[in-house]
């Protein structure tokens, strides 16, 4: 796939989405971008202001709009990638930062967006941010029909970036030495995989730490944000640009992201080896009897979740 050929959309320019255009402009590793929003003024605001950047840049991605009103969608039809981030964050300010409280309005928005998308002729990679985000990206996979390989979430990588920190911190490393993840829910149910762990290339059991007390750190990362600023927007913009690349790129990494199971017939954060069309194959990682338990307790947490709103 040539890098410069290719073609992302946006739907949804709030602070994840228009952090998420300007990431991706100033990366310059996207030749096209397409916006959408219901709010025309502000998506043509962002276009201009990108494109203002992008003249300072040594880049030459193009910045495009696709009018929500408009009959037919046909910017999305040849996307390469379309990431789904429509949503309302001052929701959450009203319940704590809690994402479930966001479902009911915005599996209203995929029941809206999800045919447009459909009829537009879209047969790309759809990459879901809006929470909850293993719900939505189920429900945009069976809304829009694509195959379940190419509708994917940003699941547990920021989860897994926090524990990179903590436990980098709890033993006096460098995060860069930190390797392993987290797996679950994209929420309260999701666990560190301490198994994976790996400190400098050593297991992390050979330090004497309290993994309670970091798993509770990295539960709280997303809320402490939340309360400063009333919304996230850095961290998850910058881990969706690194899996669009991928899928881009053809990069066959694997990534901690929503994907779906198989065998429990839902969407649950998990590595999967990412590359051009999406999900490549699951990669089956070894869990303690613990940590099955902590997957399946997070897997039933997802489905009462989604049966709110079938």
């Amino acid at each position: 796939m040539d890098i410069l050929m290719n073609k992302v959309g946006i739907i949804g320019l709030g602070h994840v989405g228009a952090t998420t255009a300007l990431i991706m402009a100033q990366r310059g590793k996207v030749g096209k971008i397409v916006l959408v929003d219901k709010n025309f003024d502000k998506a043509r605001a962002e276009q201009v202001d990108l494109q203002d950047q992008i003249s300072l840049l040594d880049t030459d991605t193009e910045v495009v709009l696709q009018d929500y009103t408009a009959q037919n969608w046909e910017e999305l039809k040849d996307l390469d990638v379309l990431v789904f981030c429509a949503g309302k964050i001052a929701l959450l300010k009203e319940h704590g930062g809690q994402r479930d409280f966001e479902l009911q309005m915005t599996s209203k928005i995929v029941a809206e967006v999800a045919p447009k998308i459909k009829a537009s002729g879209f047969n790309g990679v759809i990459i879901n941010i809006t929470n909850p985000c293993d719900v939505i990206a189920r429900l945009l996979q069976e809304q829009t029909g694509l195959p379940k390989q190419q509708v994917l979430g940003t699941g547990t990588g920021l989860e897994t970036a926090r524990m990179h920190h903590a436990v980098g911190e709890a033993t006096g490393h460098n995060y860069h030495d930190v390797t392993g993840y987290v797996f679950g829910e994209h929420g309260d149910t999701m666990f560190p995989v301490w198994s994976t762990v790996r400190v400098a290339g050593k297991p992390i059991s050979e330090w004497k730490l309290d993994l309670k007390q970091l798993t509770q750190q990295i539960v709280t990362g997303g809320y402490t944000i939340f309360s400063g600023k009333e919304y996230t927007n850095n961290g998850i913009t910058t881990w969706v640009n690194l899996i669009t690349e991928a899928v881009l790129s053809n990069a066959k990494r694997a990534l901690p992201v929503t994907v779906y199971d198989s065998q429990l017939n839902l969407y649950i954060g998990q590595l999967a080896v990412i590359g051009e069309n999406g999900v490549q194959k699951v990669v089956d990682l070894p869990l303690t009897s613990e940590e099955q338990k902590q997957y399946q307790a997070s897997a039933q947490a997802i489905l009462q979740n989604y049966q709110k709103v079938k």
